[in-house]
């Protein structure tokens, strides 16, 4: 179901959106002479990521008008679902899939916060990323897409069948809800 760039799975919203394709350009060639620096994690899966060099990778001055652009879509997400934190983003990661990659069913929950999940796709051809176990959704990006969602909804991403797959992952720090403005009193 897609309402205003939005699917719904098991109840739960993932907002789906373009961003700046220049942007995400600038970041794959950035990101791509980077990639042999990123490391396999001790995760259940194929997987390089830049988390042995950064746990923010949005930081890098290189990176900043994508971060810029990510922000803005976190902030339409919270729009259209009406829903407002204040927060920041407190981890990004680029995730490398070679040939036969995958990662298994995971969450970003955390015992000490709560995040919106995100993922932008910074290559052409792109393998499955599955939502949820029991309502599954495959959805299969393409180049510029970024998809956010609440840290607890279950994802995994199928094995890659291409010869690279790149993405980058952030969670934003959900810190203080924010109502809106009380004029009445």
């Amino acid at each position: 179901m897609v309402e205003d760039n939005n699917i719904v799975v098991s109840q739960k919203i993932i907002y789906k959106n373009k961003l700046d394709l220049d942007l995400c350009k600038k970041a794959f060639d950035f990101v791509f002479e980077l990639k042999d620096k990123f490391k396999a994690r001790s995760w259940d899966c194929d997987i390089k990521t830049s988390l042995n060099c950064t746990n923010n990778i949005l930081n890098v001055t290189e990176l900043h008008p994508l971060k810029l652009n990510v922000i803005s879509h976190i902030e339409n997400h919270m729009r259209q679902n009406k829903l407002f934190f204040d927060g920041f983003i407190s981890q990004s990661w680029v995730n490398i899939y070679e040939k036969n990659f995958y990662q298994e069913f995971h969450t970003h929950v955390s015992d000490i916060a709560n995040f919106f999940s995100g993922v932008i796709y910074l290559t052409e051809k792109n393998s499955k990323i599955v939502f949820d176990f029991v309502d599954g959704i495959e959805i299969t990006p393409e180049f510029g897409d970024i998809l956010i969602f609440e840290d607890d909804l279950p994802h995994r991403v199928v094995h890659n069948e291409q010869d690279l797959r790149i993405s980058l992952a952030f969670n934003y720090k959900k810190c203080d809800k924010w109502s809106g403005i009380n004029l009445e009193e």
